[in-house]
This record gives C-alpha cells, sequence and structure tokens, in this order.
C-alpha cells in the first residue's frame, strides 16, 4: 500500500514560512471550499514548523472545531491549551498564592456549579449556573494566562482548524470569546515577555474577527490542486495511465477531496483486479465549478462501487449528523452484527471521506453528505424514512430532546417535528438560552434535510430572529429575506406579514427609519387581511416608536392611539399599559406634564392589575420624575418612595441606585436653616456661617413643609454639593425658638 502523499501547496508553504519571521501581520487565515485541503494543510504546515531548525525554539498548538467539546466547552478549550503548553513553560515562576487561590476559587465555583446542576436545570436554562460557568471560564483563562507569561521558547504557534463552526449558530458564542477575547489575550501577555505569536486559521468561511486589526490580518485563499499536483499525486496511488490521470483532472476540476476518494477507490479496484478506465469517468457537462455537482459524480462513479455493507453503510450513513459505533450499530442492525460490528466500524473509518469530531464520534463529510442525501431519499424514500425513525428511538432512550432528536423527528414527521421544535425554540428563547437556540437552529438547517417551502420558511425566520438578537443585523435580514420568499411561494400572508415586521425591525435599529416604516405598512397590510389585531396593534406601536424617533410626535400619538384601541378589543392589558407609556413619553416630550401624569398612572393602574411588580415600579419612578418637573416634591417623595420599596424587593440594585440619585437631586434644591442669634448679627464673620446637614434631617423635613415661609428679616443665599445640602441664611426670628443658642 502506498504512505499517504502531501502533493503542491508550495506557494502557500513557502508564505507561510515568510508570516512566521514576520511581527505582524500575526494572524494567517486560510480560506477555502470544504474539502479542498485546509485540514491537511494545516497539519503540514505544522509538521514543517516543528522539523524546521531555525524554528527549533517554536511550539504548535492545534485546535480543531469539529470537535464538539472544543467548540462548546471552553473549559476542555483552555485545558487543553493549557495542558499542550505545560512543559513549555516555567510553572515554578507562578506564584504558589495565586495558584492555590484559583484553584479555591474554581473548586468552590465547580461545587456550586455541581449542586446547580442537580437540581435538574440545564446549565443553559439556570441564570445563575451560567453565570458560575463564566466565572470559571474567566478564571480558567486567568490561569492558562499566568502560565502562557512563563513560556520559555521563543514563538508560539496556534493553529485553528474548521473554523467555520465558530459562525454557526450552535459555535457563535464561544467563537466570539475565542477569536476576540483568548487570541488576541495571548498575544498582549507573549508580547508583554518579548515571545513571538502568530496564529493560523482555516476556515471555509471569513471568521468574524471584531478585536484583531485589518493589519495584523493576512487572508490566504486555498485554490484547487494543479494538474501537476493531482498527476503526481495519481502517479504515487500507482495509477500509470497518463490519460486516466488527465481525465481525472478534468472531472475533479483538481479538488482535493474527489481526487482523494478517486485514488482511493482506484487503489482498491487495482487490488481486487479490476481497475478503473476511462470508461468510468464519463465526460461532466460543468460551465463551472460545483461541489455538489462533484460529489453527485462521485457518488455516482466511485461510492456505488463499494461492497457491502460499506456501501449501505455510506448510502444511509450520511442521514446521521455524526455518528459512534453504538449509534451506527442501533441504526444499522443488520449491517454491524455484533461479532463483526467494530471490524466493520474501524474499517468504515478509515474512508477518506469520514471525518473525526474528537470523543470517539465521527462524521461523513458535509459534500458527501449532501450529495447522498439528495439521491438516496429520491431514491428509496421509504428505507431513509425508516432509518431516521430507528435514530429516532435510539435517541429517545439517549438524549431525548436533544438536536439530533429533533433533526430526525423532523426527518421522519414535518409536520408533529416542526410544532415541537419551535415549542423548543420558544422555551430557549425565553429562558435566555441562546447556546440551545443555536444548537437547535443547527441542526434543523442541516443539509440533508429536504423540508417543504414552509417548514423551511419558518426555521429560517427563527434564524433570523436569532442573528437579530446576537446584533448580527446582516446575517438577521439575509435570513428574513430567504423566509419572506419562501412565505410567498406558498402564499402565506400571516407567514409574510411576521417577516416584514421583523426586517422592520433591523431596519430600525440600523437607522434607515424609511425602509422601517415600509416594510411595517406592507406588513399592517398582511396583518389586517389576517384579522390578527394583536399583530396589527404590535406593528401601529412600532410604527409609533419610528415617527417617536423622528420627533413626528402627532403622527406618532396617533399610530399609538391606534394600537391602544386594539390592545383593549381584545382585552390585552399588558400591552395597553406599554402603549400607555409610550403616550406618556411623547406628552412628556411636549412638556403637557398633566397628560403625561394621565396616561402613566393609567399604565400603573393596569400593571397593579397584572401583579406586574418591576414595571409598576419603574411607571413610578417615571411618575416621580414628572412630579419632580411639576416642583409638586412631596408627591415626587411619595412616588420614589414607592418605587424603591418595590426595586428592594425585586433585588433591582441598579434601579434602587437610580431612584436614590433622583431622590438627592430633589433634596439638593432644598433651603436648610442656620440661626443667627440676636446680638450676634455683627459678628465677626468674612462670610455668613454654613451648616452642613444630611439629607435626613429633621431641618430638611422641616423645610418640605408646603406652609413654610421664612420670616421677615430673612436673608436667603445657598449652594450645593454632592453629598451634603449647605445652605446659609439669616433668620432672626427663628432665633428664640433655639434658645438663643447656635444651631
Amino acid at each position: 500500500m502506498p504512505e499517504a502523499l502531501f502533493v503542491g501547496r508550495e506557494r502557500e508553504t513557502d508564505l507561510y514560512k515568510k508570516f512566521l519571521l514576520r511581527e505582524t501581520p500575526w494572524a494567517l487565515i486560510i480560506i477555502g471550499l470544504g474539502g479542498i485541503g485546509k485540514s491537511t494543510l494545516l497539519h503540514r504546515l505544522a509538521e514543517y514548523t516543528l522539523a524546521e531548525s531555525t524554528l527549533s525554539k517554536t511550539r504548535v498548538v492545534i485546535l480543531d472545531f469539529a470537535d464538539e467539546e472544543l467548540r462548546n466547552d471552553p473549559l476542555k478549550l483552555l485545558e487543553k491549551l493549557t495542558n499542550d503548553t505545560a512543559n513549555y513553560c516555567d510553572l515554578q515562576q507562578i506564584d504558589d498564592d495565586f495558584k492555590n487561590t484559583l484553584q479555591q476559587n474554581f473548586d468552590q465555583l465547580a461545587q456550586l456549579s455541581s449542586e446547580r446542576a442537580q437540581t435538574g436545570v440545564s446549565e443553559t436554562g439556570d441564570p445563575a449556573l451560567r453565570e458560575i460557568r463564566h466565572q470559571m471560564r474567566e478564571l480558567a483563562a486567568e490561569g492558562f494566562y499566568a502560565q502562557i507569561k512563563t513560556f520559555k521558547l521563543d514563538r508560539l504557534v496556534v493553529m485553528l482548524d474548521t473554523c467555520e463552526w465558530l459562525s454557526e449558530p450552535e459555535g457563535v458564542e464561544i467563537g466570539q470569546w475565542v477569536l476576540n477575547e483568548l487570541i488576541p489575550g495571548v498575544r498582549i501577555r507573549l508580547r508583554q515577555k518579548s515571545r513571538r505569536y502568530a496564529v493560523v486559521m482555516a476556515s471555509r468561511v471569513q471568521p468574524r474577527l471584531d478585536v484583531i486589526n485589518a493589519q495584523d490580518q493576512r487572508r490566504l485563499t486555498l485554490s484547487m490542486l494543479g494538474k501537476a499536483e493531482v498527476d503526481q499525486y495519481l502517479e504515487h496511488m500507482g495509477m500509470e495511465d497518463p490519460d486516466l490521470r488527465q481525465r481525472v483532472y478534468e472531472v475533479t476540476h483538481g479538488h482535493a477531496l474527489c481526487v482523494s476518494i478517486i485514488g482511493d477507490f482506484w487503489k482498491n479496484r487495482a487490488e481486487q483486479a479490476q481497475p478503473f478506465t476511462i470508461a468510468d469517468l464519463p465526460e461532466l457537462q460543468l460551465q463551472e465549478f460545483s461541489e455538489v455537482a462533484l460529489m453527485q459524480f462521485t457518488n455516482e462513479r466511485v461510492l456505488k462501487q463499494l461492497k457491502s455493507p460499506f456501501k449501505e453503510l455510506t448510502r444511509y450513513g450520511v442521514l446521521l449528523r455524526s455518528f459512534d459505533l453504538p449509534l451506527l450499530k442501533s441504526v444499522f442492525p443488520e449491517l454491524l452484527p455484533e461479532t463483526e460490528a467494530l471490524e466493520r466500524f474501524n474499517q468504515l473509518i478509515r474512508y477518506p471521506y469520514i471525518e473525526s469530531r474528537g470523543n470517539y464520534r465521527y462524521a461523513f463529510h458535509e459534500l458527501v453528505r449532501e450529495a447522498l442525501a439528495e439521491e438516496t431519499q429520491k431514491e428509496d424514500a421509504e428505507s431513509w424514512k425508516s432509518y431516521h425513525k430507528s435514530a429516532l428511538d435510539y435517541f429517545n432512550k439517549t438524549a431525548f430532546h436533544s438536536p439530533d432528536w429533533y433533526y430526525h423527528l423532523l426527518a421522519y414527521d414535518e409536520r408533529q417535528g416542526l410544532l415541537e421544535w419551535q415549542q423548543a425554540i420558544q422555551e430557549a428563547r425565553s429562558s435566555g438560552k441562546r447556546e440551545s437556540t443555536g444548537a437547535l437552529l443547527q441542526a434543523a438547517l442541516d443539509k440533508a434535510l429536504r423540508l417543504s417551502p414552509a417548514a423551511h420558511a419558518e426555521i429560517v425566520y427563527e434564524q433570523g430572529r436569532f442573528n437579530y438578537y446576537g446584533v448580527q443585523w446582516e446575517e438577521a435580514l439575509k435570513s428574513y429575506e430567504e423566509a419572506l420568499t419562501s412565505f410567498q411561494e406558498v402564499g402565506d400572508y400571516a407567514g409574510q406579514a411576521k417577516v416584514l415586521h421583523a426586517k422592520g425591525d433591523v431596519q430600525r435599529v440600523r437607522g434607515k427609519e424609511d425602509e422601517a416604516l415600509e416594510s411595517y405598512e406592507r406588513a399592517l397590510v398582511f396583518f389586517q387581511q389576517t384579522g390578527d389585531q394583536f399583530a396589527e396593534a404590535k406593528c401601529r406601536q412600532a410604527i409609533g416608536d419610528v415617527q417617536r424617533f423622528r420627533k413626528d410626535h402627532d403622527a406618532a400619538l396617533r399610530s399609538y392611539e391606534q394600537a391602544l384601541d386594539l390592545f383593549r378589543q381584545i382585552g390585552n392589558q399588558a400591552e395597553q399599559a406599554k402603549v400607555l407609556e409610550a403616550i406618556g413619553d411623547v406628552q412628556r416630550f411636549r412638556n403637557d406634564h398633566d397628560a403625561a401624569l394621565r396616561s402613566y398612572e393609567q399604565a400603573l393602574t393596569l400593571y397593579q392589575e397584572e401583579k406586574d411588580r418591576l414595571k409598576r415600579a419603574k411607571v413610578l419612578k417615571t411618575i416621580g420624575d414628572v412630579q419632580r418637573s411639576r416642583k409638586d416634591n412631596n408627591a415626587a417623595q411619595e412616588s420614589y418612595e414607592q418605587a424603591l420599596t418595590l426595586f428592594g424587593e425585586l433585588k433591582e440594585p441598579a434601579e434602587e441606585a437610580n431612584v436614590r440619585q433622583a431622590i438627592e437631586e430633589m433634596q439638593r434644591s432644598i433651603l436648610v436653616p442656620y440661626v443667627i442669634p440676636e446680638g450676634d448679627e455683627q459678628a465677626d464673620y468674612a462670610d455668613p456661617p454654613t451648616l452642613t446637614v444630611p439629607h435626613d434631617s429633621p431641618a430638611v423635613s422641616f423645610l418640605l413643609q408646603e406652609n413654610y415661609i421664612p420670616g421677615n428679616g430673612s436673608q436667603w443665599s445657598f449652594w450645593t454639593s454632592n453629598s451634603w445640602v449647605h445652605r446659609r441664611y439669616y433668620w432672626t426670628q427663628v432665633r428664640q425658638s433655639s434658645g438663643g443658642e447656635r444651631s
């Protein structure tokens, strides 16, 4: 059997050599199609680095995000980084007290995490548990940073493979942390110690790099293999016919995965005395390169020539998003009998279109999955569905309501699967489970699924909402446009309406008010046609928000009044209260304080009936602000105190602080007396003396009385400070009540 051969990529290797010699750019980003050879190149560059004598004081660390643990668990990622660099760091330099304190804190958090997990609530569903895990990540990162500051070699090279996973919903959270915090953080600490640092990323798409400056990045687009390189590889595999090698190059266009698959099967056929011929490579009518077309060709002319059971395992195995031996045995028991299961499994995972995902899990290459899934579903829909049912049964027992469970339910029973999936998405969003939402979207958007346009529209719409809440405006608009097209295709007015409303929300936050109003107006027509009064009311409210932002207050009030009328018709008190708040805001802006108070008080009544204490507290704070503007300090004080009590009960320290600040600002405007005894007016003062009292002193309360009027002979002057009220004046008549003593 010929040894594995690496061919070509001389230009890329030469660029990498020069890249390592420079201080900047320090981030090399290799972009290329799936299966084009990015991972192979990355490992080749790592081998070169370790073998090159001039780079003997360089350490290479590879992180492959095809490994689910690395892209889902930051602690596992930090553990790998820590372990892979430990032997090249001087750990004795790290202060023992620091290490002990760090470990104690981490152990305490781990104990808390374990206790919270035992309550039965998942990490993503428990804000406290998520915060604990966040603190554990920060502590682990601090420990790794402390270690990397003792790095003894001259240079550290970190290679990140399969970075496209970090742009998917499932991995975007950790991806942003890795790319925008961890990677730059390592560089900062190594530079402090005069060490060199380089990062090489391999991805199908450009990673989102918000922190690494453009001048610190070097992008390299990986091309197809050239004719000479394909020829060299196939000749090494034993293909001696130059015409056949030429034909392989023509039909594969130098796509590395396709070339390797054909080369692998050439070798197998040659060993069986059934070598490939040019007849096995028919003319392909391709105007331009198409990954899927090539994989369809590979399926037709190569994969179908596999012997049983590998032919069936490949043909139907692509319906699995990833697999291990137990799953494969459960879904295909007839193909993997107990006595031969392990041997056949080990042979299957050696094929070039099988990728390791870490932790003993594997997956078919995405191009192979996409090509074979489409064809197999058309040719044998019944078996395809049956195998999905077997997988669903397996996950019913091992991972109920996991992303894979929803994926197989969608494939087996689209209607029921979509209902279950939408409910899970709604629960995840309501509970703030962004990671869970991303994983659910990843499963439902799997290219091996062949869903109806209606189902696809609902899923892509949810992807748009995910991007919207993730502040990814362009991605959100793309998803909404795709969903809108699908809803239009099936004539779903309700679907079109909600997508148009969602588009308006994105356009509004991007400052494109005209476009937002247009989208809202289009949505309004569909909501009226479908008779959805609630959605129509929300749309009119959104229109009012845009008009208020543009200071078109008359139009905003009209829109809000229309929304309020609709909410009253359907009896939705919570939404009525929100609109009344908005109306009050407009009236307050127009200095119509009486009308604003009436609107806010109506909202307050509704929130009380709805038992929404947080909203009540916020409205009370706003009412206090209006009363204070009207110089009605007693009423304002009362409103503030009520708000303060509610915020305290609700454990809202930031809101409490805002109310206390408002009270403090109001009390600063109050005069506090300093009494001068009779006969002391001509005392040798350069300035009248000053009395300093706390806000809660009896003097302040005394002056707050509405009927308090200074007597004749009083002279007033005052100033303020941040934490105390300073006031000064002469008042001879008060002297008698104080017994002539200076207060």
